[in-house]
């Protein structure tokens, strides 16, 4: 029987966990902290795996890995993690294996459950119960599919999956008998197409602004203060405020007032839309001519609409986005760091330096960003209205951009203007979630895009504008980014498999010599000391030896315990592949001496 070659699975895990310790940063997304997580848990450390699957789990709160890695491992460590287990239920992007997972990690006093999950085309219940519970669904019929989704044994817990297509038309109903008072579950008609925009007969304007809203308070009420001010200022521009089911006295009063000003419409929509329904209510309200979607959020400085509507004498711009504080692949700071909004003085300036600086400097995006996106009449009668498979709030503007795309419009930053956007005014603590869901739903419909996105970041090509105009304000004014991501609360140590299970992991003090970075070692592994600490872990070798760099000398000194004893040095300079070897062989042989020996003493070389 023929053997794998290779160093054993534990060597090539922590191997593996050492290569992804030394690259975390706090900023890291979810993906990397599931797989440190799959990573200590292969090696026995259950504990700082758990830590890190909830910490995957705060940062993307949709990511079934993650919840999939705190189910079964809570489940394990006897974890409360109920909420998350009925969460990897509803999921709309785990598959069946993965919701099954969710069995295990269910508080059994919270039961008989059921959760519901609406889809395009139908409905799909979760039901979970006890064995000995009787949870029954009547008005079942051919078309629809029961089937088991899985046990988990220790609970006693049995689960069940409905799949109930949408009638053509009208409304069914399934009801729930066993969990308390019968429970009546309606089935709606699929929702009709969206309805095609009619600009025909209405009047033509320079520019129609479309502000979705629903309250917003005091940055509700500076923000409209800079949007008349413009529009005042463009001649034949029309704003249409789309009211989206505010609630506040204050805000009722607030546009009321803006009504009254000309130029000005005040729409509602039935109900609470959310951000697509609102902005596509108003597009069923507007005439011929090109749109600016701009948040009730933000500060729109003077002379910034003519600017920005220059960029489409261009044919092939579909989109054009100003340069903002916070905005996504536009911000100031470089993309994806936002800071915060600058007083409307600054702001003010900024536009002013925008236009000084970058007079008629279009650059190529990805996508355009719809905190303010101005889009070309032509492309808007193409591709509108905005897609509502998204929750809204977020992302929503990138698919109507990467769909403009595969027309062949382009969409670009207008370099030479700057509009203030607080941000999550209208979402707040809700941004996260919503976010990270539909990113997963733009993903699905567009794999391309985080390659896309990503390719943007790393060229940067609006590094050059960017820096212009922030040296034209450096005086007065910097923006200072936070962090977007909640820190890892953990403090784990973990203990690293030594030789011949683990690589030999010697911390390094200083700088890695010149002649050593090139260099492939077969177990040996040269840490920096503060790279085994990132992100609520600390990585032990397992050992107490350590190197340090003497540059004046050429030599890389391995030396061992708290009074720091010097075993050996070795010449870095013109070292060979085979001295590196040779090296190696030493270091192990120390690290077998100490070990026979007891770690009294050392073995000398």
């Amino acid at each position: 029987m023929s053997q794998t070659s290779g160093p054993p699975a534990p060597f090539r895990t922590a191997d593996r966990l050492l290569t992804l310790q030394t690259a975390l940063h706090d900023d890291a997304a979810a993906p990397a902290f599931v797989e440190r997580a799959v990573l200590l848990h292969r090696l026995g450390h259950d504990g700082p795996a758990l830590a890190d699957a909830r910490h995957a789990h705060r940062l993307d709160p949709s990511d079934p890995q993650a919840m999939v890695l705190c189910c079964s491992l809570g489940a394990r460590q006897g974890g409360n993690l109920h909420d998350i287990a009925v969460a990897l239920l509803d999921s709309p992007f785990a598959s069946a294996a993965e919701r099954r997972q969710a069995l295990a990690a269910l508080d059994p006093a919270r039961l008989p459950l059921m959760r519901r999950l609406d889809l395009p085309l139908g409905l799909r219940l979760t039901l979970v119960q006890r064995r000995g519970d009787s949870l029954e669904l009547s008005g079942t019929g051919p078309e629809d599919r029961i089937s088991p989704l899985g046990q988990a044994g220790a609970q006693r817990l049995v689960a069940l999956e409905c799949h109930i297509p949408r009638p053509v038309r009208g409304t069914r109903r399934v009801i729930l008998h066993g969990a308390g008072p019968d429970l009546p579950v309606d089935v709606a008609a699929p929702a009709p197409p969206p309805v095609p925009l009619a600009p025909e007969g209405r009047p033509r304007a320079r520019l129609w602004i479309i502000m979705p809203l629903k309250d917003g308070g005091a940055v509700l009420r500076r923000c409209l203060q800079s949007v008349l001010d413009s529009l005042r200022r463009l001649r034949g521009a029309r704003l249409v405020l789309v009211d989206d089911g505010s609630e506040q006295a204050e805000t009722r009063q607030l546009l009321e007032e803006c009504a009254r000003q000309p130029g000005v419409s005040v729409t509602h929509t039935p109900g609470t839309l959310g951000f697509t329904g609102a902005v596509n209510h108003g597009l069923r309200q507007i005439g011929p001519g090109p749109v600016l979607l701009l948040n009730s959020d933000t500060w729109l400085p003077r002379q910034t609409l003519p600017r920005l509507l220059a960029h489409l004498r261009d044919p092939t711009v579909g989109t054009v986005t100003p340069l903002s504080n916070n905005a996504g692949s536009v911000c100031l700071p470089g993309p994806g760091r936002a800071a915060p909004m600058p007083d409307p003085a600054i702001c003010e300036r900024l536009a002013a330096a925008a236009f000084r600086r970058n007079a008629g400097l279009a650059v190529d995006l990805p996508s355009g960003n719809g905190f303010a996106m101005l889009i070309a009449e032509p492309c808007l009668r193409a591709i509108a209205p905005l897609s509502g498979l998204y929750d809204s709030g977020y992302y929503e503007e990138v698919d109507f951009c990467l769909r403009a795309s595969l027309r062949g419009w382009r969409h670009v930053a207008a370099a030479d203007c700057f509009v203030g956007h607080a941000g999550s005014v209208t979402y707040g603590a809700r941004k996260h979630l919503l976010a990270t869901a539909n990113h997963r739903r733009l993903v699905q419909r567009f794999p391309e895009y985080p390659a896309l996105y990503k390719a943007f970041a790393a060229l940067d090509p609006l590094a050059g504008p960017r820096n212009r105009l922030l040296a034209a304000l450096a005086r007065d004014w910097a923006p200072e980014t936070g962090r977007d991501t909640p820190p890892h609360p953990g403090a784990a140590r973990v203990v690293l498999p030594l030789p011949p299970e683990g690589p030999l992991v010697l911390p390094l003090r200083g700088a890695l010599p010149e002649a050593l970075r090139a260099q492939r070692f077969r177990r040996l592994r040269l840490v920096p000391e503060p790279a085994l600490r990132a992100c609520g872990l600390t990585l032990s070798p397992g050992h107490d030896l350590r190197a340090e760099h003497d540059a004046a000398a050429g030599l890389l000194l391995i030396r061992s315990g708290a009074e720091a004893t010097a075993l050996a040095g070795f010449a870095c300079a013109g070292a060979t592949a085979a001295d590196c070897a040779d090296f190696e062989t030493a270091l192990l042989d120390i690290l077998a001496g100490r070990a026979e020996t007891g770690g009294d003493h050392a073995v000398p070389v």
